[in-house]
Order: C-alpha cells, then structure tokens, then sequence
C-alpha cells in the first residue's frame, strides 16, 4: 500500500481568536494558549459534509487528474452523512464520475478514522479486491456547536481531506496495526439530540442556540486524561509490532486535537521535537481530517521524502484510538 497524493479542502469562513475574544470578552492571547489555535474554519449548512468530501476530491484530480478511472473503492469517513439512507459514498461515486465497478463505504468515525480508513484501505488491497483508493475525510463539527460555547468554538474547525491510495509493487514490513476501544467513555464527547435516541423535539428547537442537527458536548478533562494515559502504551505497542523503536522513525504525525495535549504527549514519549508534528494553528481539532491534513503540510514543506517511516496515531471520541507504521 502506498499513499500516492493528498488534497484538503478548508472552508472560505474564518473564526479568529480576536474574533471569540470580542464576543466572549476573554484575552485573545488566552485562547491560544488553552488550544494552539489560532484560526479555524466553519462552513456554511449549503456546504456540507458531502459538498466538502466532493471539492476535496476535485482538487485531488486536478493534481493527478489521470485517477479519477483507475479508482475502484471509495471510503469516506466523518460524520454528517446527507442520509441514513442511501449511503453518501454512494452519492459521492455518481457525483465525481468514478467508475461503476467501485467499492463504496460510509465510515461514521471521528478522531481515529483516518487510521480506521487506512486500515480498510490496506485490507482491500491485500485480499486483492481493490488496487486504487479515494479516502475521504470530511467533518462539519461546526454543526453541532452551540454560539455561546466558547470551549468548542475555540478548538474544532470543519475540513476535508482526499488521500489517493494504491497498490505498491515493493513488499514492506510495516503497515501493521493497532487499535484500541473502551466505548464506557462514549458520552465523553457526543453530539447529543442527534439520533434515534432522545432526538431533538420542540422544547429543544425552541432554544434558538441549539444547533438543528445537534448539540456537541465534550467533557475535555476526561479526553485528555484518556489520552494521556492510554496513547504512550499504544505507541510503544505500534513499534514493537512493526519491529522499529523511536529513533527508527522519521515522523510522528498524532491527530492534531490540541497543541498542550500533543506537546504533553512527546515530552512523555521522549520524541524529538524535529520528527513530532504539532501545528494546528491555521485549522483548529479537524477530527478525521487532522492527520491527512497534517501529511500533507509536511509534504507542502517539502518535508516527507519516499522510503520515510512515518507512525500515524489516531485518538478520541469513542473512546476509539488506533495507529500504524507506514512507508511513504
């Protein structure tokens, strides 16, 4: 397996932490210093989770627009799917043209879905059912935040990622992977009134501050404690299936949920500054689409060269948290 191209799609809307300051009467200076953020993006409700995946997509094709027929599997991974029905990966295959012998998945997954993807990615092409893969990434976290939520207005920011994955003809050793579930924590963060449990009534549409898809809560505590506490052990067990230490890989690229938490965790793993990505200032947490988004700022810098050990990790709501080894 082999990651060939990246795209991102960031939305035209821009929130500011002088912005959030102006509104919440806070120090612009002390929002960047909780989240490393400094700018986030939102979009607009006629720009959606499917809307977003599809422009992510198009630029994709305009890098290397002989892909778009080669592509035989579709996975899109996020939450705000247009439907409960009919998939939207499925709507996403008629919209951008692929082929119609295309194998099309919808993967409600936020933090982790990046590697959760990946690993789908890596399955179809060891059992030979695919050899080219468009993965999708695309979140509106936006939606789901109330306008007096200083928190996760701060923090979350809405993209969307296109990954062209593809057959290698070298055989590598890596690409193993680990993942990790404790659904206890599942209430830790969740986007509440949003489903067949307890969906949203009146009495919720009648406070005009309640999203209409929704209503995030984060208990932030709780998620960085989980991390914290969980993702070393899940780092050291990602190398030691993959036969590598820390000093054998040249980047460590984790999903970018905040600047504290990420410094937090390389100090705890003892990583090297210069091989640890941590830089979520121009995007804010973009759930599914931080680690793509991530790959593709270092490629841009001109930073990642082929044949480089790269180790992804993924972690959060859920509590789902999974990570891998790849060559780029």
């Amino acid at each position: 397996m082999q990651i060939k191209a990246i795209s991102t799609y960031l939305p035209e809307k821009k929130i500011t932490n002088e912005e959030l300051a102006n509104q919440f009467n806070v120090p612009a200076e002390e929002i960047f210093k909780k989240t490393g953020v400094l700018v986030r993006c939102h979009t607009s409700i006629d720009i959606n989770m499917q809307k977003m995946a599809e422009y992510a997509a198009i630029q994709l094709f305009d890098q290397v627009p002989d892909i778009r027929s080669q592509i035989d599997a579709l996975i899109l991974v996020g939450h705000g799917f247009s439907y409960k029905a009919p998939n939207t990966s499925a709507i996403l295959q008629h919209l951008l043209q692929l082929p119609k012998k295309c194998y099309c998945i919808d993967l409600p997954h936020g933090c982790t879905g990046y590697i959760y993807g990946l690993s789908i990615a890596h399955s179809l092409i060891q059992s030979k059912i695919t050899k080219n893969i468009l993965l999708l990434t695309a979140d509106t976290p936006s939606y789901g935040i109330r306008k007096d939520d200083l928190e996760l207005l701060s923090i979350f920011g809405d993209s969307a990622t296109a990954t062209f994955i593809t057959h290698s003809n070298t055989s590598s050793s890596f690409e193993k992977f680990i993942f990790y579930t404790d659904g206890s924590g599942y209430d830790k963060l969740i986007v509440e009134r949003s489903g067949t449990i307890n969906p949203a009534d009146l009495e919720y549409y009648s406070d005009k501050n309640n999203p209409p898809h929704g209503i995030m809560k984060m208990d932030g505590t709780a998620i960085f404690l989980m991390s914290i506490k969980l993702v070393p052990n899940m780092i050291y067990e990602t190398l030691e299936k993959n036969n590598l230490s820390i000093n054998d890989i040249d980047y460590f690229v984790f999903h970018q949920a905040n600047s504290f938490m990420l410094e937090m965790l390389r100090k705890k793993l003892k990583i090297p500054k210069e091989k640890f990505f941590n830089d979520i200032r121009y995007t804010g947490n973009t759930v599914s689409s931080s680690i793509p988004i991530a790959l593709h700022q270092l490629i841009k810098e001109n930073k990642l060269h082929r044949g480089m050990k790269l180790l992804l990790a993924g972690f959060g709501l859920g509590y789902t948290l999974g990570a891998t080894v790849i060559e780029f």
